[in-house]
């Protein structure tokens, strides 16, 4: 009995003992610490990791989030103005570790911005949304779906354009379009969250933003031109339902992505009925046309048109083109400064206008002899092409052509083409024996008549030029911004086109022959900016009275004109007017004028008389910049004809800091930036003489009977 009763105290004992070491099991699991320093910084939840973790739990508004590590982006989950409330517990998955306690509470709270606007759309059914003060906007922005019962639908045109501040952009799925330019401009943007309504993306709408990755949603059906122009994109991914892809109302293709240097994958979803991605090129399927490609691009074999700016500014660095490519659009590898080589293949008949505009690094280029024509400005700004080799069915060819090739020595045509020809290193249009482009070392052809349009511009080492006998016309900007020193115009020249010599800073006196009887606007002007206002080097002009017609701005207020002209012809009156922005040049009217032995007119003698010709212009005789003469220094004035000067002109010292032209006053790129010395766009300094007879001077001569001055010349 007594064993019994043993044994039973026994097995108790056993089973406390068991009991003990599960109930001491149990309270021996670990917990882990509840997180801690919980921050919000750029839309980024971050606190101090909990040591033993595996993962975290956020609860936002009673939503919960898993996340790996300590940290949660809350860009898209924080899409609405209103206060969040956050807190944050440390997950185990381990044995015998508990998950944390949640965290203290943090708050979050987005209101909406004063700097916001609203307008309504045309059929007054919704909003468009744009910005009033841009300096205030910083951050996320966060469009409402509605305001006042109405949905915002779209992004106005310039809405946000150049907000510096701008960080991410939050589009709710009532919107259906961002419109032209809309976030131009916004360089810090770098997310967006897309609306799922979206449908169509205008031109230049994210211009210059900060974008790395770009996934489209399904449901856009547009993208203009230059949509995503200059933003810093690596990869692109777009729908299936993108059906056209071109500048805002205008029917042929336009690259989105044009001047995306950092671009390398470009992806089309499968399925899509217009387009397909092929190595890294985007191709329209009608009639395999490369509307957009990247430096990674591997041009497909079967392509057969290279669209309009499909690798502009691209950041190429050479090109093969394969066979079967039979046309290059407007724009097509224009701006990519680091291109080196490009080769074409022979089925290639046409290049259209700008292909290759700014492409700085490309030394030669041979047009095989399919293409049939060029456009206008094809190689404009290759500043380091040397040499262009045209082939012998061009039929063709635009203006501009070789415009600021600054390195070009070489032009040359096939013999076997029966339109144009390269004697003397220029391209002349054979039917009517133009002069369509040239280089420095051009030697234009005896029985040239025309200069063509833009056909010497830009050449800045070219500091003289002989004209044939016969040479009729030249035409507007033919050599403007050329390095031109001395410049003399051939007997039986008829017309000068505007800005025919325009910026040539180095020419500082022209003679015009008495047979031209038309000049163009602002065809000697050098244009220098001075705040508002512009005004040009100080040019001399000779003109006889058989010129009766000046365009407005043919010359502007440092210039001084002599001429024969008694009063002001009716022709010259625009010309000479003051407006706001300009002064008229100096006049010496009723000049006595003689033709040197090449037909140019120099000034014999001038009045000395104060003559006021218009209510509009006072011209004062005998004031201004001395005459000047090709082949002789002028003295000074004397007091009688064959005298000695009394008069002797003094040297002033002028600077100036020309205007880059309208049409290549483009966003440089930092490898184009040294481009602008080699384009001649420098400061300048240099000397001019200037008449020194003062106002009590001519008045004892006038006084003694003195009527006329007569200048004393000297042979260099």
């Amino acid at each position: 009995m007594k064993k019994k009763k043993a044994l039973v105290i026994v097995l108790a004992v056993l089973l406390l003992g068991l009991a003990g070491l599960v109930l001491s099991g149990c309270d021996g699991d670990r917990e882990l610490a509840a997180p801690t320093g919980l921050e919000i910084t750029n839309d980024v939840l971050t606190w101090k990791a909990v040591e033993g973790a595996d993962g975290y739990t956020v609860e936002v508004n009673g939503e919960e989030y898993k996340t790996q590590n300590n940290s949660l982006d809350l860009f898209e989950i924080t899409n609405k103005y209103g206060t969040y409330e956050i807190r944050v517990a440390a997950d185990s998955v381990t044995e015998g570790v508990l998950s944390s306690d949640w965290s203290e509470q943090t708050s979050l709270t987005l209101t909406m911005p004063d700097w916001l606007q609203v307008y309504q759309t045309a059929d007054e059914k919704g909003f468009e949304l744009c910005v009033v003060d841009k300096t205030k906007a910083q951050g996320k922005l966060i469009v409402p779906s509605f305001i006042d019962g109405k949905a915002v639908v779209g992004i106005k045109a310039n809405g946000f354009y150049e907000c510096a501040g701008l960080t991410g952009l939050i589009l709710p799925d009532t919107v259906e379009y961002i419109d032209v330019n809309a976030f131009e401009g916004c360089e810090k943007l770098t997310r967006v969250r897309w609306s799922a309504g979206l449908r169509k993306i205008n031109s230049g709408a994210f211009d210059c933003t900060g974008l790395e990755t770009l996934v489209l949603p399904e449901g856009v059906t547009f993208l203009g031109g230059n949509a995503f122009g200059h933003a810093k994109l690596k990869s692109v991914s777009l729908p299936s339902t993108v059906a056209k892809m071109t500048a805002t109302n205008e029917k042929s293709d336009a690259n989105p992505f044009a001047f995306c240097e950092n671009l390398e994958e470009i992806y089309v979803a499968e399925g899509n009925k217009a387009y397909k991605s092929d190595g890294n090129c985007v191709m329209r399927r009608e009639d395999n046309t490369l509307v957009a490609g990247c430096k990674a691009s591997k041009i497909p074999s079967y392509t057969e048109h290279i669209g309009r700016f499909a690798f502009q500014g691209a950041a190429l660095e050479s090109v093969a083109l394969p066979e079967g490519v039979t046309s290059i659009e407007d724009y097509a590898f224009a701006h990519n400064d680091r291109l080196k080589e490009i080769t074409l293949p022979q089925s290639l008949t046409s290049i259209g206008n700008d292909a290759f505009l700014w492409c700085a690094a490309l030394g030669k280029i041979a047009i095989p002899d399919g293409v049939t024509s060029v456009g206008d400005n094809a190689f404009s700004t290759c500043v380091s092409l040397k040499e262009l080799a045209l082939g012998a069915e061009l039929l063709s060819a635009g203006c501009g052509l070789t415009e600021f090739c600054v390195a070009l020595e070489k032009i040359t045509v096939s013999e076997n083409n029966e339109s144009f020809s390269g004697e003397g290193n220029c391209l002349t249009r054979k039917a009517d024996n133009t002069v369509i482009a040239g280089c420095a070392s051009s030697k234009i052809p005896a029985g040239t008549e025309q200069i063509g349009e833009y056909a010497f511009c830009g050449q800045t080492q070219l500091g003289a030029i002989d004209f044939p006998d016969g040479l009729k016309k030249i035409g507007h900007y033919a050599f403007s911004c050329t390095g031109l020193k001395e410049l003399k115009l051939p007997r039986g020249l008829q017309r000068i086109g505007s800005h025919a010599f325009g910026n040539c800073i180095e020419l500082e006196y022209v003679q015009i022959p008495d047979s031209v009887t038309d000049v163009g606007s602002k065809a000697f002007v050098c244009e220098q900016e001075i705040g508002i206002y512009y005004d040009c080097t100080s040019m001399t002009a000779v003109i006889t009275d058989s010129l009766t017609e000046l365009k407005e701005e043919t010359f502007i207020s440092l210039c001084t004109i002599y001429t024969s002209h008694t009063a002001m012809p009716d022709g010259w009156k625009n010309a000479l007017l003051v407006d706001g922005f300009r002064q008229a040049p100096k006049v010496v009217w009723g000049c006595e004028l003689a033709l040197d032995e090449d037909g140019l007119p120099y000034v014999v003698s001038a009045p000395l008389n104060l003559h006021e010709v218009t209510a509009h212009y006072l011209a004062t005789s005998i004031t201004g910049y001395a005459p000047e003469r090709n082949g002789w220094v002028f003295k000074g004035w004397a007091t009688e004809p064959q005298g000695e000067a009394e008069f002797v002109p003094q040297k002033t010292e002028l600077e100036f800091n020309p205007v880059l032209p309208e049409r290549l006053d483009f966003r440089l790129s930092t490898a184009m930036l040294d481009v602008r010395v080699l384009l001649y766009f420098y400061h300048k300094t240099y000397e001019k003489q200037i008449n020194s007879i003062g106002q009590e001077q001519r008045e004892q001569l006038y006084e003694s009977g003195t009527e006329r001055l007569y200048a004393v010349w000297e042979k260099i």
